[in-house]
């Protein structure tokens, strides 16, 4: 059924429309489903979304049917949707819950915010340790390598988040103080190089698919036109997992399909923002022993 309202969010008018159309088939969930997700998780993802570029992706009939990147305002967005224009791209900023809520009603269901913020472009906020594990390793094998990788950074000194890709990945934010992108994308392959000689058989630094073996270490996410999955954004995977922080003893028992746009908000509501750190930047000072020189093994 082809339904449209119209609903005023903190006095802004966003027309919602098709509330019923059914965007997860095999978890029977709608687009009223997600926009109720994202109501209640608002107050939890707005410090990690706010003032950032945003990348959506778009899936208009649902996870089974095709979907598109878009980076640039689509025409057509109300004129309250806050813009910042970064090279030849006009990007959204996510400000405010009418602008999410506005986005997901276009069928916006992953989103990527920026790694800086939209007014600093040249800054990260954060380095991101991408654990990918090559098929037919699983969940399990990018834990594993996440225990490693959180040894390493004790040794460091440094202050590392997990959280859950929502796939069968893992990420870790290392919060920043500031820096470059030079920087940050160095230091996280540093800390592969580091993992990998330790663990040689368990990681891979190989960037073409076809030829890794183990859990990819991706440092190559730190670059300036890259984008991460934002932190408790849904995936477009069959059941609606969402990519969710966890503490580093959770990543013992828990698994993707336990975090999904159903059961995130009690469990956000239960455990807190466990990426509230994140927004905390940690000098990276005591590493180097020049701003152009990392020095890890």
């Amino acid at each position: 059924m082809n339904s449209r309202q119209v609903v005023q969010i903190a006095g802004k008018e966003v027309v919602l429309s098709n509330l019923d159309k059914v965007l997860w088939p095999k978890a029977g969930l709608t687009k009223a489903d997600l926009l109720s997700y994202y109501a209640s998780l608002y107050p939890y993802l707005q410090p990690h979304w706010q003032g950032r570029a945003l990348t959506v992706t778009r899936y208009p009939h649902g996870v089974e049917g095709s979907s598109f990147y878009q980076k640039n305002v689509p025409p057509g967005a109300p004129p309250w949707v806050e813009v910042c224009s970064i090279g030849e791209v006009s990007y959204v900023v996510a400000n405010d819950l009418a602008t999410i809520i506005w986005l997901a009603n276009s069928g916006a269901l992953e989103v990527h915010p920026s790694t800086y913020l939209a007014t600093r472009p040249e800054v990260p906020s954060y380095a991101i340790i991408d654990l990918d594990p090559t098929a037919p390793l699983g969940f399990e094998a990018a834990v594993e390598v996440a225990r490693f990788t959180r040894e390493l950074l004790e040794e460091l000194g440094l202050r590392g988040y997990p959280k859950l890709s929502g796939a069968t990945g893992i990420h870790i934010y290392l919060p920043l103080a500031e820096t470059s992108f030079e920087f940050s994308s160095e230091l996280v392959r540093q800390i592969g190089v580091a993992l990998k000689s330790r663990y040689p058989e368990k990681i891979t630094l190989e960037r073409l698919v076809k030829k890794r073996q183990g859990v990819y270490v991706d440092y190559l996410q730190n670059s300036p036109g890259k984008t991460m999955v934002g932190v408790y954004s849904p995936r477009p995977t069959p059941y609606a997992t969402v990519s969710t922080p966890v503490s580093w003893s959770d990543l013992e028992w828990c698994r993707p399909e336990d975090f999904t746009i159903k059961t995130v908000p009690q469990w956000v509501q239960a455990r807190g923002d466990l990426f509230r750190g994140v927004l905390q930047p940690q000098s990276l000072d005591p590493l180097l022993f020049s701003r152009a020189s990392i020095k890890l093994l």
